[in-house]
């Protein structure tokens, strides 16, 4: 009689229990599945962060040693047209020199 119904009440929240109990084991598979993907995305970004700071460093020291070359040449280009004007300079004097003693050997 009385025993029956709580009996009854006692299964009926047994089976409700066992029934939440699959379902937290249900959400925390999916938890865990979802934190595993997140820790590999996280990993795999980390991985890409540290990839392409390395790549920065590289390219940042290319720029350095393409200035200082860019630097050196335009260095090397005024050290030209220097020559060339001081050449210029040179040979107007010989051929100033040149027409003088020429002049001189006519007269």
């Amino acid at each position: 009689g009385h025993f029956d119904e709580v009996i009854g009440a006692i299964d009926k929240i047994i089976a409700e229990l066992k029934e939440e109990a699959v379902e937290d084991t249900k959400k925390r598979d999916q938890c865990l599945d979802q934190y595993q993907k997140i820790e590999s995305k996280v990993k795999k970004t980390e991985w890409l962060i540290e990839k392409n700071e390395a790549q920065i460093e590289k390219l940042e020291a290319l720029i350095e040693k393409l200035k200082k070359e860019k630097e050196d040449t335009l260095e090397a280009i005024k050290q030209v047209k220097e020559d060339i004007k001081a050449m210029k300079k040179t040979r107007k004097e010989e051929n100033e020199e040149f027409l003088k003693a020429k002049k001189d050997d006519q007269d």
